[in-house]
């Protein structure tokens, strides 16, 4: 927690010091939490100063002021006591959300020797204060006599005030603490406004190249059907993978799917790039079964995999092996997509933008934040970076906690 001094204006505590000054005729000093004054001092005795102007006297106060402070912290109540001059001192102390800030201090006065009985003792030899005797006793002698029952009273009326401070402290730290939280709800729905804008701006970008897709499905059937009476089994098989892409493509970005779903949705996709590459891609896959039928959201491999064909295969044309793992470690879900392909050309980058060329028209960093807004910001790609013996890795992690199970 911060210093009494960064929770309130040095000027309030003097206002508040002096009235109190003012109305009781006693001295008064509002203090931090190793007895340093952090006002202006009020109505002190001419006693006191003298004392104060000999480094010795003036340590010994400072020593006298944190002592009495925190002994009426402990006690949560106003402390009488002697300081080491033999006068009479009290303290209320600031306590805020149980922390000891400081003290309000007062007194500088006399009381007879009946009555200082009863009260703590700090007194020390004057003899080593280096202060001239006589000058000394002319300041004493100027000190005024109090009733305990009239410090007492005053001891209680500075208590309320050092509650007052407290609750101008507590009224600042509250204010502080609801702007942050506003803060960092604000950002939060920046974050999410983004997320809805960019995967709106996906969608429309999709919708904006689509044709009619009663039409599409149509003509692909009918292309299909070409096909098969010309023997084309080739072409009718492309065909018919390419009308299942596309109808997996019309999903919502929002849907979470099987990841079963998803993997089949990669095969289609790699089929299609192998018939146009022949025996240049070649596809590994290495799923623990528990996890085919987790829910993920939809486009959170092939994009990952379309970039390995995109900029580690098609730039060279050399063949490029991809695989593809997928395991439960440490509460977590690990997918990584490993190639061989050109390698990207850092040793580790930031997530390429939706704007680089896909066929989904969802990039990476569309991927990742999909993720993080279904899953939370500690979860997505995790890592992206070119493996030593050249290609690329890309991991995603998700938290297995989260992930939702449905059956086949």
């Amino acid at each position: 927690m911060k210093k009494l001094l960064d929770l309130v204006d040095v000027s309030i505590l003097q206002e508040i010091q002096n009235k109190f000054a003012d109305a009781t005729s006693v001295a008064v000093l509002i203090c931090d939490d190793t007895g340093v004054p952090i006002t202006e001092a009020s109505n002190f005795t001419s006693f006191c100063r003298y004392v104060r102007s000999s480094p010795e006297g003036f340590r010994r106060c400072m020593l006298s002021d944190e002592n009495v402070g925190r002994m009426a912290a402990q006690r949560q109540r106003p402390v009488l006591h002697r300081c080491h001059s033999g006068l009479v001192d009290f303290a209320a102390p600031i306590v805020l959300r149980g922390r000891y800030m400081g003290a309000i201090l007062c007194g500088q006065v006399l009381m007879t020797e009946t009555e200082l009985n009863t009260i703590s003792d700090m007194r020390m030899d004057k003899d080593q204060l280096d202060l001239n005797t006589e000058e000394l006793g002319m300041h004493y002698n100027q000190l005024l006599f109090k009733k305990k029952s009239e410090i007492e009273a005053i001891a209680e009326l500075l208590f309320v005030t050092a509650n007052h401070i407290v609750k101008i402290c507590d009224a600042y730290l509250t204010k502080k603490e609801l702007s942050r939280k506003s803060d960092k709800l604000v950002k939060e729905l920046q974050r999410r406004t983004q997320l809805e804008r960019d995967l709106k701006e996906t969608e429309l970008k999709f919708l904006q190249s689509q044709i009619n897709p009663h039409f599409l499905f149509n003509t692909l059937n009918t292309i299909s059907r070409i096909a098969y009476m010309e023997q084309a089994e080739q072409t009718q098989e492309v065909t018919y993978l390419l009308a299942k892409i596309l109808r997996y493509s019309l999903k919502n970005t929002e849907q979470y799917v099987p990841f079963q779903e998803e993997i089949e949705h990669v095969r289609n996709y790699l089929l299609i790039q192998q018939t146009r590459y022949r025996h240049k891609i070649d596809f590994q896959l290495e799923v623990d079964k528990s996890l085919l039928t987790m829910q993920v959201p939809i486009f959170t491999i092939q994009p990952i995999i379309e970039n390995s064909i995109v900029h580690g295969f098609e730039p060279s044309g050399e063949p490029i092996h991809i695989s593809l793992h997928a395991y439960q470690t440490d509460n977590k879900v690990i997918i990584e997509i490993l190639d061989d392909g050109i390698g990207i050309g850092d040793q580790t980058r930031s997530l390429p933008s939706e704007k680089q060329r896909q066929t989904t028209g969802i990039g990476l960093a569309n991927v990742d934040k999909r993720l993080k807004h279904g899953f939370g910001m500690q979860w997505g790609i995790a890592d992206i970076r070119k493996r030593e013996h050249g290609g690329t890795k890309v991991n995603i992690e998700l938290p297995l906690s989260m992930l939702r199970f449905v059956e086949i």
